[in-house]
């Protein structure tokens, strides 16, 4: 493939500020596609005079599409196998600026953590080019790999390696292997890679005092409402600092938007980077990457991060969102990514001209039942209740298209396999109590949300679905604490509405303080004069 000149120029202007010397180094070895990837690593290397590429010498093992970005001599261990063009174009030139001498994007304390692994951790990440949450992975795992002379990433195209996928089984991706064995499987944040592995070594965060200085406003979360409450707090001239693992939450697995107000079409991509541009204009602290382990009340209430680093604020925001919702029945847990999946965005290319099923009738299923009808031969959805909850334009799209079909009043009741992948469901029709068997091969679960609030269940009241129970000034059950967006027990789990329940959280935390803050002021004094004492 030929970079246009358009990518050129702009990468022109990318690779201006490289430091480092960056070598390309490629295998030898034939292949259908190696002359065009050694057209587009040469593309890729014209625009600066500080990026080469160079052939491998000689060794025992040639993979023809394998390559690695290195500093001059030194390897950071960061290799891909393929042409990492379509999502992982920037994680391919992400590598190159970093590895020149740009700065990581990951936070200085989590970095402190992975310097620190002292093992060999040699990952392999098999990716989409079409996978949109696949370049969050890959550019998390090359940073560790820049940080760590022991850990290293290969990215490697599923699509290029069809015998690898079908000899590992992988029908997910992201779809990671560490040391030769699967380690983990779809989207999945830097916090909660480095808990896997830091589970898997038996090691603990030794937990320290932050520098930062006392917060007025401290929201836990980075989707719509984190970022809107941050905006409005911040706005209002308060101290702010969001804590996120990841910011854009579940709207960064969105992909078409066409009920935001005042914008006909955007994207879950884009309306992230617009609120991270919104919110860069205000002094924000932020935080991400990072997830909250503890919070201890009070007038002063006191955070601890999944890095160890505990700091103290006047009032906390909660807006963690949510995350997708499971089946719970036999097959489920076990067959995620070898044909249970979530995003069928991201693993739907793996079952071209194959029959389906999506479990759920709501907006996201037949969403995925719509962009699904596309690849499948078939798409099958199977729908709890009588009739189906999605919006009637969602509904009059699905039923118009022939390859879609509906199971409704009916029950999943396993997920069956063969040779560990997906080959059908058990299902049950409520009215008749019926038994049926359906063969498929891949369900794409669509049934709903689970609020993100599992560490908040000795803080602040829970709600049977284990939302935060907030009232119409989204005050939480503890003074001091507010809740809003998908974690809350509003009604209607929307962007939009999330939006308008974090402003109002945001309004409602500073009338707190506007009401309490001499009283807080004096619980800080307290704290204070203890501190003085130990000394």
């Amino acid at each position: 493939m030929k970079l246009s000149n358009q990518i050129l120029n702009t990468l022109r202007g990318y690779t201006s500020n490289i430091v480092d010397d960056v070598i390309i180094e490629y295998q030898k070895g034939a292949h259908d596609k190696k002359k065009e990837l050694i057209q587009f690593l040469n593309d890729v290397a014209s625009v600066s005079d500080k990026v080469s590429v160079v052939l491998m010498p000689d060794s025992e093992n040639h993979n023809p599409l394998k390559f690695e970005v290195r500093k001059n001599d030194l390897s950071h261990g960061i290799y891909f196998d393929g042409i990492p063009s379509g999502h992982e174009f920037n994680s391919f030139i992400l590598a190159i600026l970093q590895v020149g001498g740009a700065p990581l994007t990951i936070d200085p304390d989590i970095q402190k953590i992975i310097v620190e692994l002292n093992e060999d951790l040699n990952f392999e990440t098999i990716v989409s080019l079409s996978c949109e949450n696949c370049p969050d992975v890959v550019q998390a795992l090359n940073q560790f790999a820049i940080l760590n002379h022991k850990i290293t990433n290969t990215t490697i195209d599923g699509g290029l390696h069809p015998n690898m996928i079908k000899d590992r089984k992988v029908q997910s991706v992201p779809t990671i292997f560490l040391n030769g064995e699967e380690f983990a499987s779809g989207r999945v944040s830097i916090a909660k890679l480095l808990d896997k592995l830091m589970k898997g070594n038996n090691a603990k965060v030794s937990t320290k005092s932050s520098n930062m200085p006392l917060q007025d406003v401290t929201i836990i979360g980075g989707g719509p409402a984190g970022i809107s409450s941050a905006i409005y707090a911040s706005r209002k001239g308060l101290d702010v600092t969001i804590i996120a693992e990841k910011f854009g939450g579940q709207l960064t697995e969105t992909i078409g938007i066409e009920n935001f107000i005042s914008t006909p079409y955007t994207t879950g991509k884009e309306l992230t980077d617009d609120l991270k541009k919104h919110s860069r204009q205000y002094n924000i602290k932020t935080k991400e990457h990072v997830s909250v382990t503890n919070i201890n009340q009070g007038e002063i209430k006191t955070v601890t991060l999944s890095t160890g680093e505990i700091f103290q604020t006047k009032t906390i925001i909660i807006a963690t969102g949510a995350k997708w919702r499971t089946l719970n029945v036999p097959g489920e847990k076990e067959l995620i990514g070898k044909g249970v999946a979530y995003c069928p965005h991201c693993d739907g290319p793996f079952y071209q001209g194959k029959d389906v099923v999506v479990v759920g009738g709501g907006n996201s299923g037949i969403e995925a039942a719509i962009d699904l009808s596309n690849i499948a031969k078939s798409v099958k959805v199977i729908e709890f209740l009588p009739f189906l909850k999605a919006d009637k334009i969602l509904r009059d799209k699905a039923r118009s298209l022939d390859n879609i079909s509906f199971i409704l009043n009916s029950e999943v009741q396993t997920i069956n396999d063969d040779d560990e992948k997906v080959a059908g469901i058990t299902y049950i029709d409520k009215s008749t109590n019926e038994i049926y068997h359906l063969k498929t091969s891949a369900v794409f679960v669509q049934i709903g949300l689970i609020p993100n609030s599992s560490f908040l269940k000795n803080v602040v009241e829970l709600n049977n679905y284990n939302e935060i129970i907030i009232n119409d000034k989204c005050e939480t059950s503890q003074s001091g604490i507010f809740a809003c967006g998908d974690v809350s027990s509003i009604p209607h789990k929307q962007i939009i509405v999330s939006m308008g329940n974090g402003a109002s959280a945001a309004l409602s935390a500073s009338d707190y303080l506007i009401k309490n803050d001499n009283s807080i002021a004096t619980a800080n004094e307290k704290i204070s004069v203890q501190k003085g004492k130990k000394k």
